[in-house]
């Protein structure tokens, strides 16, 4: 790993973090003092943090992250982010006809949060394959779950073209995005494998397959186009990131994905915003209504992205909404 931790990046993260929960409060003195205090608290942190790691408490876990990690910051403003992941998976455990594993694939797995979730929500119930294209992030995944031997991670790329060049272009915020090469140069870069390819020996080795949960920055459908015979063969419940400005940067027709997964049976969707609230629910959704929705994410000041759920059992997908409405802080926002 070719970070340390700091005990002055971490005093420096915790007092910016501890400065963005207090700009909430009611009282108008202590969020003036807050808001003023952060504007020289961030510059700060971001010196003694760089190239450094840090740890927080989240999801019932503590989680070493990059000093500039957005989750914890994210989690302050809208704290039922990432929710509909757990809930998700309970919807699986509650509607399973055996007390078999929940076998969970989990792309873009980044330091592990998602793992944390389920664990927070299903405690000693599933079995992980994890999986990320930076090398460094899969080391924090492996540091943060230390002893749990129900997990595995993996370093490689995924996408459909298996063989492609590819790179890794850091956003400055540890959540890099796979980039195509188009000619090979000195930049690191690697190549692209399919998802069918790396967790076929995962699913065989249980047997069945019950999540895969996707976050590739815009590349999300073609992840699961490169799990087409996994999804065929096993139908496990689906959990990607629907962006439709990126999909259009990528030539991506918005609703393109969606008839892809209606030929292997998927019939069955949840909407959430991408800051965790439940939005809607659909059953066979037709372009118009996926243009529509599309249009949704083009407003200003909206959310940027939808966070889907795909099943092709009506039975999970109603028992998520359910659980979803049950649980939401906000009323849902829409019913399709």
């Amino acid at each position: 790993m070719n970070r340390s931790y700091s005990y002055s990046a971490q005093f420096a993260f915790d007092a910016v973090h501890r400065l963005q929960s207090l700009s909430r409060r009611p009282s108008r003195m202590i969020r003036l003092f807050a808001l003023i205090a952060n504007r020289f608290a961030v510059p700060v942190s971001r010196r003694l943090g760089a190239n450094h790691i840090v740890k927080a408490h989240l999801y019932g876990h503590t989680l070493w992250m990059p000093t500039e990690h957005p989750l914890l910051a994210t989690l302050q403003i809208f704290p039922q982010y990432n929710r509909p992941l757990g809930l998700a998976v309970e919807a699986i455990a509650a509607t399973r006809g055996d007390n078999s594993v929940i076998t969970v694939i989990d792309v873009g797995a980044n330091i592990g949060e998602t793992v944390a979730i389920i664990e927070q929500r299903q405690p000693d119930t599933c079995s992980y394959l994890c999986i990320d294209a930076d090398e460094n992030i899969v080391e924090l995944c492996q540091l943060n779950h230390t002893g749990n031997d129900r997990i595995e991670v993996k370093q490689c790329f995924i996408g459909e073209n298996e063989g492609s060049f590819v790179w890794l272009e850091d956003d400055g915020r540890a959540n890099p995005s796979t980039k195509l090469v188009t000619e090979i140069s000195s930049a690191k870069y690697d190549k692209l494998v399919r998802l069918d390819t790396v967790a076929r020996p995962f699913a065989e080795t249980h047997g069945h397959l019950s999540f895969i949960k996707v976050d590739t920055e815009g590349y999300d459908f073609s992840v699961l186009r490169s799990g087409s015979a996994l999804l065929s063969k096993y139908g496990p419940a689906l959990y990607f990131e629907w962006f439709p400005k990126l999909l259009t940067g990528l030539d991506e027709k918005v609703w393109g994905g969606f008839e892809f997964l209606k030929q292997l049976g998927y019939r069955h969707f949840v909407f959430f915003t991408s800051q965790g609230d439940f939005y809607c629910e659909i059953s066979d959704p037709d372009r118009f209504f996926l243009r529509s929705l599309a249009s949704v994410t083009e407003r200003e000041n909206a959310f940027e992205y939808f966070d889907v759920f795909a099943s092709i059992s009506e039975g999970v997908r109603n028992e998520l909404v359910e659980r979803s409405i049950a649980q939401d802080i906000r009323p849902p926002l829409n019913k399709a």
